[in-house]
């Protein structure tokens, strides 16, 4: 009798998964590890880059060192180097004003007209001592009560008319036409101060005609000067 012998056709299970396990690629290579100091040392060489950057900007841009009024400066003030700050500014081709170098131009000159604090300063804004008070115009003061001028917030620079007020006379005659304030003057507000940290009044001092000025001094005196604002049509 003759015996055959079958292969089989398929291994079992478990030899299969050996033989894949076997025939799996195994790397050689060590495991890459983090480096935390060349983050540190990229994050470090943004930074320094981030500054140079700012620091080219900053010395490539133009700046002025110029003058400004360092307080309210009142016309015909004469002016020293108390009265004056420096400041940096950007550069401008348009820019009209005194460098830090250039304070001799007008260290001892009087100012043409008002200037408020932090105005950049030129040459055009003084004149020579003296010389702030137009020709053929002077310079009066006056210490008026409340009700005697338009506002209380009388400006420099304000155009005012100057009238000198009537008194009424007490028991007049009727009939008799009642008393009308002449006009004095047309001048200008030279400058305004209180007359005390308790009282409603002003001193005002006025820009007026020479030929008005003796009628306007006497109306001073007299208690009797009144003042309206001048409309600018």
């Amino acid at each position: 009798m003759s015996r055959t012998m079958l292969r089989p056709t398929s291994e079992p299970a478990s030899v299969a998964a050996k033989t894949a396990v076997a025939s799996s690629p195994v790397s050689l290579s060590r495991p890459t590890r983090r480096r935390p100091s060349w983050v540190l040392v990229g994050s470090l060489l943004v930074g320094l880059s981030a500054l140079l950057g700012a620091w080219v900007f900053a010395a490539t841009s133009e700046q002025l060192a110029v003058v400004v009024a360092a307080r309210d400066i009142q016309p015909g003030e004469v002016v020293d180097a108390s009265d004056f700050r420096v400041v940096e500014i950007g550069g401008s081709s348009n820019l009209r004003a005194i460098q830090s170098n250039q304070q001799e131009l007008i260290l001892g000159k009087s100012a043409r007209g008002p200037i408020p604090a932090g105005t950049v300063l030129n040459t055009d804004l003084f004149t020579d001592q003296g010389g702030a008070v137009p020709a053929g115009m002077v310079v009066v003061g006056a210490a008026l009560d409340p009700g005697a001028a338009p506002t209380s917030g009388l400006r420099t620079g304000d155009a005012v008319n100057v009238l000198a007020a009537q008194r009424t006379v007490t028991g007049q005659t009727p009939g008799a036409a009642a008393p009308t304030a002449s006009l004095l003057a047309t001048g200008t507000v030279w400058s305004v101060e209180s007359t005390g940290s308790n009282s409603t009044g002003m001193w005002v001092s006025l820009v007026v005609p020479s030929a008005s000025e003796g009628s306007v001094v006497q109306a001073a005196a007299d208690g009797l000067l009144r003042l309206t604002l001048v409309g600018g049509g």
